[in-house]
């Protein structure tokens, strides 16, 4: 008898864990939430809409200021800064059916379709030798946004090459996340003494500055999203050094302003989920919170060391009650992009 009461306790206690598990997991079915990423390569595979930065047209700029210096001999310490002057609202209708949103008529009536300053390469103009130029690429890390800011650069370099019948040479390197590799690619490309460096994300622009201090070497950067606040340039409007570029800060208020859109209410908490290493994630962040606090939306902000804490802190935010999740442009949640849709997914 002893040993069927403990059984029968051993097998209710079965189905109870069974229960909960269930429970658990409908509730983290009902907890797909609505995300607005920074920019529109991590909302084509997160997000749902925002008013996001093209990075190939970011490249183009990137590539014609590169052009400029190189065929035209365009000082850069007097080359403004340049960035996206106007962002278009995108939205993601397939993500928002995979996570049983509803985008509101009002914000698709707004919705432009994603549209790039495609540029055709000219590859005769990029030559692995005896070329008139030689530009050093220097890549953070790979993913969409970084990509597509490296594929924009070479496409508009090629066509501005082609149209004064010069040829250029293009070391394309990648730091692969890595501060050392930075350090090390930077100082390469000054010991082979390339024409212009050509960098991409913060560390590695500012892995590149530091390499040139001596040489002069022009220095481009692009995805950078404070360049003043990264001792990268002087001023947006005068760099004042050998080191200019394109910036890819985005329009944060009005992706914060966008999810009282997309919720069709002012009321509403919004959880940021950023990088805590990366100064231009914070910077955004910080952005976000101000106009959160202007609003009177309510804010949780939740940051990550690596890709493998994204579950963790997506959890805390489900926890703490959020209604949707803004991502900024940050260079490992976007490496990680596809996860922050998995786990949103309860996957």
């Amino acid at each position: 008898m002893k040993l069927f009461k403990r059984l029968t306790a051993i097998a209710l206690a079965a189905i109870l864990a069974c229960s909960c598990m269930m429970m658990a997991s409908c509730e983290q079915a009902n907890n797909k939430l609505p995300i607005v990423c920074g920019e529109t390569g991590m909302n084509d595979v997160a997000g749902v809409a925002t008013y996001g930065v093209n990075y190939y047209s970011l490249g183009v700029k990137a590539g014609d200021m590169a052009a400029d210096i190189l065929l035209n001999g365009a000082d850069v310490s007097t080359m403004s800064v340049q960035m996206d002057p106007n962002p278009t609202l995108t939205i993601n209708e397939t993500v928002a059916a995979e996570i049983g949103f509803t985008i509101p008529e009002a914000v698709k009536a707004k919705a432009t379709a994603a549209g790039a300053n495609t540029v055709t390469r000219v590859e005769s103009a990029i030559v692995e030798s005896g070329a008139d130029f030689t530009v050093g690429i220097l890549q953070l890390v790979q993913h969409v946004a970084l990509d597509q800011s490296n594929k924009g650069f070479q496409d508009q370099l090629s066509v501005r090459m082609a149209e004064a019948g010069k040829t250029v040479t293009i070391l394309d390197e990648n730091a692969s996340n890595e501060q050392s590799n930075n350090v090390t690619i930077a100082e390469n490309f000054v010991a082979q003494k390339v024409d212009l460096i050509y960098t991409i994300a913060t560390s590695s622009s500012q892995a590149a500055a530091a390499a040139t201090e001596e040489s002069k070497i022009p220095v481009l950067f692009n995805a950078v999203t404070d360049p003043v606040g990264a001792g990268l340039v002087a001023s947006m409007e005068v760099p004042g050094g050998n080191v200019s570029g394109v910036s890819d800060i985005n329009p944060v208020a009005q992706q914060v302003s966008l999810i009282s859109e997309l919720l069709e209410t002012t009321d509403v908490k919004i959880g940021f989920l950023y990088t805590s290493a990366e100064a231009n994630s914070k910077y955004q962040v910080d952005l976000g919170i101000a106009e959160c606090e202007a609003k009177g939306y309510e804010y949780v902000e939740k940051g990550i060391g690596d890709i493998n804490d994204i579950q963790a802190a997506f959890t805390a935010l489900l926890a703490e009650g959020v209604d949707a999740i803004y991502i900024p442009t940050d260079n490992t949640l976007a490496n990680g992009i596809a996860t922050v849709h998995s786990v949103n997914m309860g996957e």
